[in-house]
C-alpha cells in the first residue's frame, strides 16, 4: 500500500509543481473541453488499485455536465446542499460542499446558471434563460 501512496504523492507533487496561482485560471480555460493534466494518470492508478479506492473516479467535466443536465431538466433553485444530494443520488463520489460550490460557480462563469444573492446569507443558482448573456 505504501508504494501506491508514494505514486499518488508523486503525481500530486508533479501536478502542484506545474500549477502556480496565476496558472490555475489559464489551465482552467485551456482545459475547458479537455481532460485536466494528470487526470488520466490518477484514473489509471484508481483502476489498477480498486481495493485502495473505494470510489469510482469521474472526471470534473463529466460531473459538471451531469449537474448542468440535472439543473436544466429539474429546474428550480440549486444550492450546494441540493447539488450534494444530487451527487449522492447519482453515485458521484463528490459530496463535499466545496466541490458543489465550485461546480455551481463553474456553470455560472460559463453563463449556464444565474446567481441569486438577494437574501443575506443565502445564495442559490437557477438556469440562465437570458439569451443575451455572455460569460
Amino acid at each position: 500500500m505504501s508504494a501506491l501512496m508514494d505514486q499518488v504523492a508523486e503525481l500530486i507533487a508533479r501536478q502542484r509543481a506545474q500549477q502556480t496561482d496565476t496558472d490555475r485560471q489559464a489551465l482552467a480555460a485551456a482545459y475547458k473541453h479537455q481532460p485536466e493534466p494528470f487526470e488520466a494518470e490518477f484514473a489509471q492508478l484508481a483502476s489498477d488499485h480498486p481495493e485502495a479506492c473505494g470510489r469510482t473516479t469521474i472526471s470534473h467535466h463529466l460531473r459538471v455536465a451531469m449537474l448542468l443536465d440535472a439543473a436544466i431538466s429539474q429546474g428550480g433553485e440549486w444550492t450546494t446542499r441540493r447539488v450534494q444530494r444530487f451527487y449522492r443520488a447519482a453515485g458521484i463520489p463528490a459530496p463535499r460542499q466545496g466541490t458543489a460550490r465550485r461546480d455551481l460557480h463553474a456553470l455560472h462563469m460559463q453563463g449556464y446558471l444565474a446567481l441569486h444573492e438577494e437574501d443575506a446569507g443565502r445564495r442559490f443558482y437557477t438556469v440562465n434563460t437570458r439569451k443575451d448573456t455572455t460569460a
